[in-house]
């Protein structure tokens, strides 16, 4: 018995109609690219807005760092300290971020949320060199939010795998013998953080101590014989003013660095 010719092309347009439903992208996958792609192109569009606007004024990122020795820092953050350190980043020509997405392993879209998880590949570089490389585990949650889908919430694994300068870097600079301002990069989160300390060298009821000036004035007590010392627990040796300031910087970002590039 012949097919109605009509029946025939209703069917076929059902078919090509699931076939390219089936086909689309999930809104919550093509919002995840997007953000990739904002971020990347950070350093040229020099606005942080096409960034932030993919994201929800309640959004929080829960993150766990898993550094080249096995250390975990744990870590969460809103959207108003993701404003600040896409500022930061902007403000650093210096430093520079790359993501790429490796594989997806599950996606789910409803009509008024969706949910992403993606393997994603970043390589770090500061002045040019690779700081950092290695794989984020991202598990990302979209949803309606005045009729825009924003992202809500990130639970981020972030594996350090690779570092060719050094799990951090950082920027010594001295007034004389007794002043140093340190400029650090260590991992945190998705990125690099940026962090400066000041440390005065100088003599305290009797003792040469080192200060971390307007850290609650955390002192170190810096021995004759070279020994550096934190509560009475040694943390090092130096001979020289700059060496003893690296020696208690390399301490203080002990479990996030595996060690530091001074410069």
């Amino acid at each position: 018995m012949k097919v109605p010719t009509i029946f025939k092309f209703v069917l076929t347009i059902a078919l090509l109609s699931s076939i390219t439903g089936n086909s689309q992208e999930k809104k919550v996958t093509s919002i995840l690219k997007s953000y990739i792609e904002a971020s990347n192109n950070l350093s040229e569009t020099k606005d942080i807005n096409n960034v932030l606007s993919l994201f929800d004024k309640q959004y929080k990122n829960n993150i766990a760092y898993v550094g080249l020795t096995g250390v975990v820092n744990k870590s969460t953050i809103n959207f108003d300290q993701l404003s600040k350190q896409l500022s930061d980043n902007l403000k650093n020509e210096n430093y520079n971020f790359k993501m790429s997405i490796g594989d997806i392993i599950y996606e789910s879209q409803k009509q008024k949320a969706g949910t992403v998880s993606a393997l994603i590949n970043f390589e770090s570089k500061i002045e040019g060199k690779i700081a950092e490389k290695g794989t984020i585990l991202m598990n990302i949650v979209t949803s309606l939010v005045q009729d825009e889908w924003k992202i809500i919430n990130n639970n981020t694994v972030r594996v350090s795998e690779a570092s060719e300068i050094g799990n951090c870097v950082c920027y010594l600079f001295s007034k004389g013998e007794s002043f140093f301002n340190a400029e650090t990069y260590y991992p945190a989160g998705v990125e690099y953080n940026r962090e400066y300390k000041s440390y005065r060298v100088s003599i305290k009821d009797g003792k040469r101590t080192i200060v971390n000036r307007g850290n609650n004035d955390k002192t170190f007590v810096w021995a004759e014989n070279g020994d550096i010392l934190d509560d009475g627990v040694k943390i090092g040796t130096a001979e020289t003013s700059d060496k003893a300031v690296q020696v208690v910087l390399s301490s203080v970002y002990g479990e996030t660095c595996t060690k530091i590039n001074f410069s």
